[in-house]
């Protein structure tokens, strides 16, 4: 019996161990673990806010009137061509293209082209939207634009001589759209682009539907007179939605991300993009004086685009935009204005006089009076301003009633040429009467004839250099588009300029915050 109770403790004493053993193993495991900390990174929001001063809140194609009342629309319809992140133009709806003249062109729409309720884009939402966009019913502000564009039969329909069923767009096909047009275009492309030709729903009106049926980028979720909130239809898009507002005066432009036509008193986040368009002063060739080379050179050689154009634009030296003739090159002149007047004989004691006329708004004044001090400067010249209302300006340019007048060009698409076909000696808008039978040459064949790339580019930087040599102008800038664009939105390229900022192409960077 003892010798089993002493058997009996040891096995207690051993239970007693383990137990404690145990206990001290899961003791040890109970112990509470040092605490690793989790950063949580802050949610980038997903939506971006865009403001437009205007009057109305423009949803159709149509009838837009400028750039900023076109950002909502873009975000909503796509056409057949339409412009990258940089400004170059790239296939929207059409899949492909092909033509053997560049007078009549074929498209094939791309497969997965969807209206927002589920439909496909078809040819003929083109040619329905084409049509209505001529139909003098509609009374559309861009309806010339076809023919511009030099769609068969699009002068003869707006002036009412033809049907709208011979407009010279057709569906062959869901998926295949014909454009015949009057004489071979090859830069047909570049103009696909444009706001007017956006398609919509059946051709028709926007607002012709309870809701409004889209095939661009984002749709609409909610919509009232002054606001429209959009919600993207692509999973790729950065911002998932964009709420575009109308605002006024009194309302603080500060809490938007993007305000596309700010007052020009705002000076918050601003960029400077380019516009296709130059400002420039124009000679009368048919005045006694400015008909001579050599005081036209007086005047290039001491009016300073950089000074002239400070606050208002890029300096402008060429009759080209700056942003299409940097790769030209110009070189200031070395000669003074009193060497070229020596030539002629003018001296100080019979100065030449100078009259300049410009429209009396807006900057205008301010440039004519730089023009003005800075040629005052010489004894040379006795400078006097003609400021008139712009109906006047025009009709003075008509009539070639001016010495210097203040002129300008834009184009509607990216191209060299139409900054230049307007010193061909027979161009409606040539009011100079600037004349070289060198550069009508080389216009007709830019027209005319199917150039290279190559061929092309070394047409237009001669033309441009014998505008030049002929100092056929006054160049003084490039129009900017003023953009208030809050630092941490990335995504829009300074060197664009088409006017287009899909939201699309953008996305919000803390970092920049």
């Amino acid at each position: 019996m003892k010798k089993y109770m002493k058997k009996l403790s040891r096995f207690i004493k051993f239970i007693s161990y383990l137990t404690a053993c145990v206990l001290l193993i899961v003791g040890c495991d109970q112990q509470p673990m040092p605490q690793t900390k989790v950063k949580i990174e802050e949610k980038i929001p997903t939506e971006l806010s865009r403001a437009i001063y205007s009057a109305y809140l423009q949803l159709d194609p149509h009838f837009v009137k400028v750039s900023a009342d076109a950002a909502p629309v873009r975000d909503l319809f796509v056409g057949l061509m339409r412009f990258d992140s940089k400004g170059n133009i790239v296939n929207g709806v059409a899949d492909r293209y092909e033509t053997q003249d560049s007078k009549s062109w074929i498209f094939i729409l791309r497969d997965d082209a969807k209206w927002s309720n589920g439909e496909p884009v078809t040819a003929n939402d083109f040619v329905d939207s084409w049509k209505r966009l001529l139909d003098p019913i509609e009374s559309s502000p861009l309806s010339y634009y076809l023919v511009y564009m030099g769609l068969e039969n699009a002068k003869e329909i707006l002036e009412g001589s033809k049907p709208l069923g011979d407009l010279g767009i057709h569906a062959l096909n869901s998926r295949t759209l014909q454009i015949d047009l009057k004489e071979p275009n090859r830069q047909l492309l570049k103009m696909l682009a444009h706001v007017a030709l956006l398609p919509t729903y059946h051709g028709k009106r926007p607002e012709d539907f309870s809701e409004i049926i889209v095939n661009g980028d984002y749709e609409i979720i909610s919509k009232d007179k002054n606001e429209v909130t959009l919600h993207s239809r692509e999973e790729g898009n950065a911002f998932k939605s964009v709420k575009y507002q109308l605002i006024s005066t009194a309302q603080n432009p500060d809490r938007f991300d993007i305000v596309e036509n700010p007052l020009s008193s705002y000076k918050r986040n601003i960029i400077n993009l380019p516009q296709l368009c130059t400002y420039f002063y124009e000679f009368n060739f048919s005045d006694p004086n400015l008909s001579k080379k050599e005081i036209r050179q007086a005047i290039r050689a001491m009016v300073s685009s950089s000074d002239v154009s400070n606050g208002f634009g890029i300096p402008n030296y060429l009759a080209l935009p700056s942003t299409m003739a940097s790769e030209i090159g110009y070189q200031l002149s070395t000669e003074s204005a009193e060497q070229f007047f020596e030539q002629l004989g003018i001296k100080d004691k019979k100065p030449l006089n100078i009259k300049i006329t410009f429209d009396d708004q807006g900057r205008h004044k301010e440039i004519a009076n730089r023009i003005a001090r800075t040629l005052g400067q010489s004894d040379l010249f006795r400078v006097s301003l003609d400021p008139v209302p712009w109906e006047r300006l025009l009709r003075k340019r008509r009539n070639k009633d001016f010495q210097l007048i203040r002129s300008g060009w834009c184009a509607d698409y990216s191209d060299p040429v139409l900054f230049l076909n307007q010193f061909h000696s027979t161009s409606l808008d040539n009011k100079s009467g600037y004349s070289n039978p060198v550069v009508d040459e080389k216009l007709e064949k830019l027209r005319n004839e199917s150039l290279t790339i190559e061929q092309r580019d070394n047409l237009i930087l001669e033309i441009t250099q014998q505008l030049e040599k002929d100092v056929a102008l006054l160049p003084l800038f490039q129009y900017q588009r003023r953009v208030s664009v809050a630092p941490d939105i990335v995504g829009i390229d300074k060197d664009n300029s088409s006017e287009v900022i899909y939201s699309k192409d953008l996305y919000r960077n803390k970092e920049k915050g």
